[in-house]
């Protein structure tokens, strides 16, 4: 119904409860009301009336006529709404504002905590992240702070979805050698300008039919997969990252299998 929708985007759009948005669209129906001709004419409960008008009128969607009892009138929809789209973009500019200043002041008291000479990720060198954001950003994170050596063996996510990240990582210096599957060559053949850095010779690429272990090494940084494909399905696999020379070197070795066995692109 056409009430129901008008009601619905006052509630998601102009910050109206339910029953203020139903007595706002009453009063645009009906011009003029008393608390008890809303009860009747609308959907708020009689005991709520005066509340919601009272409230209606505090965030500038009606005007009240004091008397024996009082009238509401709306303010003309043109006008609140406007008002209303006004006032938000001057809050939300300044709320954006307050959120600059608070991120470069905590980057600044974090400075000492962000440059100490302390393992960043103190004694631990393992972790383990579950979902695909978080997956997402450790990964990011490995990209930017990788200075020699990327590993890559993708057999569906990375290549694509993190591309821009990947090839910045390669233009600040780190040398790459990526293994895909025929699949991901594929979409990378689509739109990808993996493939114009392999051409170029910024990078190695080779493609292989399967491997068990698709993983990320980024210096002496490992990341892999558990395998679980109902955790998969939702989006919620664990991924594994270790960050030691000696798992590296094993997880290193695995790579340089698949290589061999990869066909050049």
């Amino acid at each position: 119904m056409v009430k129901d929708r008008m009601v619905e985007l006052l509630q998601e759009h102009f910050e109206l409860n339910l029953y203020e948005a139903r007595a706002y669209v009453a009063l645009v129906g009906f011009g003029v009301l008393t608390p008890a001709e809303l009860a009747s004419v609308s959907e708020v409960p009689a005991p709520r009336t005066y509340d919601v008008l009272r409230s209606l009128e505090k965030k500038g969607f009606a005007i009240s006529q004091p008397g024996k009892v009082n009238k509401y009138r709306p303010v003309h929809p043109e006008n609140i709404l406007e008002k209303f789209i006004e006032e938000w973009q001057e809050r939300v500019k300044e709320e954006l504002e307050a959120k600059k200043k608070a991120k470069e002041e905590l980057l600044e008291l974090m400075r000492p905590l962000i440059e100490t000479e302390i393992p960043k990720y103190g004694v631990e060198r393992v972790w383990v992240v579950r979902g695909i954001r978080n997956a997402t950003l450790k990964t990011k994170e490995m990209f930017e702070e990788v200075k020699e050596q990327i590993l890559l063996a993708d057999d569906g996510y990375i290549a694509i979805n993190l591309e821009s990240d990947l090839l910045k990582a390669i233009d600040n210096g780190a040398k790459a050698k990526i293994i895909v599957t025929e699949p991901v060559l594929k979409r990378l053949e689509a739109s990808s300008k993996i493939l114009d850095y392999a051409k170029k010779g910024k990078l190695e690429l080779r493609v292989l039919d399967k491997f068990e272990l698709p993983m990320l090494i980024c210096d002496d940084e490992v990341f892999f997969a558990l395998e679980d494909m109902a955790a998969r399905y939702f989006n919620y696999e664990t991924q594994v990252w270790i960050k030691d020379f000696r798992i590296k070197a094993l997880f290193e070795a695995k790579f340089n299998e698949y290589w061999e066995n990869a066909k050049k692109v």
